[in-house]
């Protein structure tokens, strides 16, 4: 059977993938890890970030992309330390369950549940989106500049993060928002198809921590 790329094949999918995988990654093999360390509980709250952004960029409306783009900027206090893991994580069920009714509530009356006008209304749902890839990217900017060289300040809420699968995941992740950004704007360019490369590279975004783990036990 020949497989055919179709139009599911975007960053925006990718993310909701990314999501699901690593959800259920910490959820199963994983879990141990949060047993024996609970600062790991930030994962399940990140995964559920990719999640409802993905929920938003399939359900596009001003309704979802705010509740897309709270959930994606709960991210910076999280990485910064301000509170635990698990307090993001009940913060995202709260966002996701909010997301999931809008949705379905939309759904069902076959319309928006905010319309600002027209032009408005256009603008928002290519920009709610781009606010809420910007927030997914602080995931890897504060890690990077922060926590990466000087875990220490963080450790009562979060724990020191060396691992080559993290590091390499979170430098993907820049990558792939920067896919997913710029196909909220150009689709082609010069042959090059900018939502597929988006998926592509979501795709390696799943094997390749995966065989780092494998590889180096990390």
């Amino acid at each position: 059977m020949k497989f055919e790329p179709g139009p599911w094949m975007t960053a925006g999918t990718g993310i909701f993938l990314l999501g699901v995988a690593w959800l259920f990654f910490w959820l199963g093999p994983a879990f141990p890890l949060y047993q024996a360390d609970t600062r790991w509980a930030h994962n399940f709250g990140f995964a559920l970030i990719l999640v409802i952004v993905g929920i938003g960029f399939y359900r596009p409306s001003v309704s979802s992309g705010i509740i897309s783009v709270i959930a994606s900027f709960i991210t910076i206090p999280t990485e910064l330390a301000f509170w635990s893991g698990m307090t993001t994580t009940l913060i995202e069920v709260a966002l996701l369950a909010a997301i999931l009714i809008v949705v379905s509530a939309e759904w069902q009356l076959k319309r928006h549940l905010l319309t600002p006008g027209a032009k408005a209304g256009f603008w928002l749902n290519i920009h709610l989106l781009v606010l809420s890839y910007i927030g997914i990217a602080h995931m890897s900017l504060i890690f990077f500049l922060t926590r990466w060289m000087n875990p220490a300040p963080y450790l009562t809420f979060l724990p020191a993060e060396h691992e080559y699968s993290t590091t390499v995941f979170n430098a993907m992740l820049l990558v792939l928002m920067v896919f997913a950004i710029a196909e909220r704007y150009v689709k082609n360019a010069g042959g090059f198809s900018v939502p597929r490369a988006g998926f592509y590279w979501s795709v390696l975004m799943l094997l390749v921590p995966l065989a780092s783990i494998g590889i180096f036990g990390q």
